[in-house]
């Protein structure tokens, strides 16, 4: 098990271990604990289905560091005008978007070619995401229907499986809202 303090630094490492050994890791994002692991890595993603006991047809949102990354994964350009203005306007008010995938995106981290889409306000977490070089996925430390947890002595417990923990700050105690911005409307899912 190898915990580590939040830093730019050991938040990219830990990214670029869990993509490479294949494993996922729990580290704290902007509104609560996230399990996660790179987008480059489907192997530490299917990983999460399982520890979370998580049906594969609810795919995890993403974490892109910004707007530019963002783009790897989901077709910005495909967004109306006034919806994209309110994802300008809300990305950093602890929101996720639902929003058209790039064809090229996996179809495990995408349901109906949609994608749910965060870029976390939160300036270490997202510059490691951008030193990492790939988008990350992130969904409450717990099991699927769970409370979540956010106290990192009661996660390591209880996930012992997990070898790979960053402990700090998240910024929020709650999880992010959810819109779906693909269509005409902008719908809140949560």
């Amino acid at each position: 098990m190898l915990v580590l303090k939040e830093n730019i630094y050991n938040l990219a490492e830990m990214f670029n271990i869990s993509a490479r050994e294949n494993i996922p890791l729990i580290f704290p994002t902007d509104t609560i604990y996230g399990i996660g692991a790179s987008i480059s890595n489907i192997t530490a993603n299917k990983e999460i289905f399982k520890i979370k006991k998580r049906p594969e047809n609810k795919p995890f949102p993403i974490l892109a560091g910004s707007f530019e990354q963002a783009e790897l994964i989901a077709d910005l350009k495909s967004i109306k005008n006034s919806n994209y203005k309110f994802m300008c306007e809300n990305y950093n008010m602890y929101t996720t978007f639902i929003i058209n995938a790039k064809a090229s995106l996996e179809s495990i981290y995408k349901i109906n070619n949609k994608v749910a889409v965060r870029i976390p306000n939160k300036e270490i977490l997202c510059k490691a995401i951008l030193q990492h070089g790939f988008p990350v996925t992130a969904t409450s430390v717990n099991e699927s229907g769970q409370n979540f947890l956010n106290n990192i002595t009661d996660i390591i417990k209880i996930f012992s499986s997990i070898k790979l923990f960053i402990e700090g700050n998240t910024l929020q105690n709650i999880s992010s809202s959810i819109y779906d911005i693909s269509g005409e409307n902008i719908i809140k899912v949560r």
